[in-house]
């Protein structure tokens, strides 16, 4: 028998937390948050306890209630039964957005995870650079650990935790305990999507993750296609994030207007784009090319394309004389100040982030504030106030190059963001920007060449579109198991 249980991803775009349940192998296919669901219940200054390990999320169903999942630390801190051994046999990421992969943090590390060798580097980068609590996908630092002093009091363990490193497997096909797994690379909006195959007793399972048919490896998304309509599908699992639209526009167009863009000022180009979409990226360094500029992007960006580059992953690297590291005023913000040796200009950085002190393509604030026409600027949401030093001229522009809110608490984050603009004379700004996703057209397309016995539409706020694609689709419910 093989059975599916939606525990996210459903009647939402993202969180997928999807049970798969082949005799008696369990995986899940990926483990992600749900935003949606999230804001409903918590805020920034009201978030879920750490001292409560998991059961601030179960207690809305933001994690399912499973047995044998969850981090041992958390569960015998919370006074919680747990099992010797794990209860899932392997988690399956599709890719590393928060919303597929955030709460691998909640899990045992003696789980395995699959997923490509650029997801495990883009985890491992957020381990590194990451500030918050919620990282540990990598390495799992056991917390609330205890010893007995010498009164024979129970005292908390102060200094270095425990660390656990998780299990990683990164190959393209592989068997867990009977169930065999086929994992096809796809275009998306970051490097190592994957989708995946599973042959299980009653048939294929086959799960897009999220994909896009355009990009610079658009190419990968029709080849896993073509392997699905081979395999004849008992079920396909398939994303509709952006559904309601007719098509998506590609990669490809972001680059040619970009260019135009940034022809139409001999002044700073300012940027906006996710911070680990690497085909993005390519698409405003090739702008930068062409127009004789240096893409400028910040330190943990350039983290990234390190790890990259060491585990032989075709991206941008920071040798390139088109990239720009930015060398941010942080803390004291005595970054070139003469004033200061350089040791004690490096107390203002992160280990990791000295590593970039002395690289030749280090920019600085005011490298660019005397040479604006020379830059292209990747600055998000989070780095406007270095706008403040850099002090755009007159005739700058300002070009967002990612995707619009989807909630009421995005908007109101963007009218903060407009009054930045604003006050910069950065407005009105250019929005160029290519979905990561198919458009209905594509999906249409994507459901006629499988070929399933039935579909289930996940990642989607309107699962009722895919009804007209196919004679059997299932939309599904919440926690409620499905066998196929």
């Amino acid at each position: 028998m093989t059975s599916v249980t939606f525990y996210g991803g459903v009647n939402e775009i993202g969180g997928n937390k999807i049970l798969l349940e082949d005799q008696d192998t369990r995986v899940f296919l990926d483990f992600g948050k749900s935003f949606g669901i999230t804001k409903q219940f918590f805020a920034e200054f009201m978030q879920p306890r750490n001292c409560n390990g998991v059961l601030d999320l179960t207690e809305f169903g933001l994690l399912p209630n499973v047995d044998g999942i969850y981090r041992c630390d958390f569960l015998e801190h919370c006074g919680c039964s747990f099992e010797e051994e794990p209860s899932a046999a392997g988690i399956l990421l599709s890719h590393a957005h928060t919303d597929h992969s955030a709460y691998i943090h909640y899990l045992r590390e003696d789980i395995p995870l699959y997923c490509t060798e650029a997801t495990k580097d883009i985890l491992q980068s957020m381990d590194d650079t990451g500030t918050t609590a919620t990282s540990e996908f990598i390495t799992l630092k056991e917390k609330f650990k205890t010893y007995t002093n010498k009164k024979g009091e129970i005292s908390r363990l102060k200094g270095a935790a425990t660390e656990k490193p998780r299990i990683y497997h990164t190959s393209d096909s592989f068997c867990i305990e009977e169930l065999d797994v086929e994992r096809w690379p796809v275009s998306h909006s970051l490097e190592g999507a994957a989708a995946y195959i599973l042959h299980g007793d009653e048939g294929s399972v086959v799960y897009t993750g999220d994909l896009r048919f355009h990009g610079y490896k658009g190419d990968l998304t029709r080849r896993f296609v073509e392997r699905a309509a081979e395999v004849d599908a008992a079920a396909l699992i398939c994303e509709g994030t952006y559904i309601s639209r007719a098509s998506s526009d590609s990669e490809e167009k972001v680059r040619d207007d970009a260019k135009q863009t940034v022809e139409e000022t001999d002044k700073l180009v300012i940027v906006n784009f996710p911070i680990r979409d690497t085909d993005r990226m390519l698409s405003f360094l090739q702008v930068a090319r062409d127009t004789n500029r240096t893409l400028v992007i910040n330190l943990k960006q350039a983290y990234l394309l390190e790890l990259f580059r060491k585990s032989g992953i075709s991206a941008p690297t920071i040798d390139d004389d088109h990239i720009g590291i930015y060398i941010p005023r942080k803390k004291w913000g005595i970054y070139e100040d003469d004033r200061y040796d350089k040791k004690t200009q490096l107390e203002d950085f992160y280990k990791w982030e000295a590593h970039f002190f002395d690289h030749p393509n280090a920019v600085s604030t005011q490298d660019i504030h005397k040479n604006q026409a020379d830059y292209i600027y990747r600055c998000d949401f989070y780095e406007l106030t270095q706008l403040i030093d850099i002090k755009p001229e007159a005739g700058s522009l300002y070009i967002r190059s990612a995707c619009e809110p989807f909630d009421e608490d995005s908007e109101l984050e963007e009218k903060k963001v407009r009054n930045w603009l604003t006050h910069f004379n950065l407005c009105p700004y250019k929005k160029i920007h290519a979905s990561g996703h198919l458009g209905y057209g594509e999906i249409k397309e994507l459901i006629k060449k499988v070929n399933p016995r039935m579909v289930f539409p996940i990642h989607t706020e309107n699962p009722e579109l895919f009804l007209s694609l196919h004679d059997n689709v299932i939309i599904p419910e919440k926690g409620r198991e499905i066998v196929l």
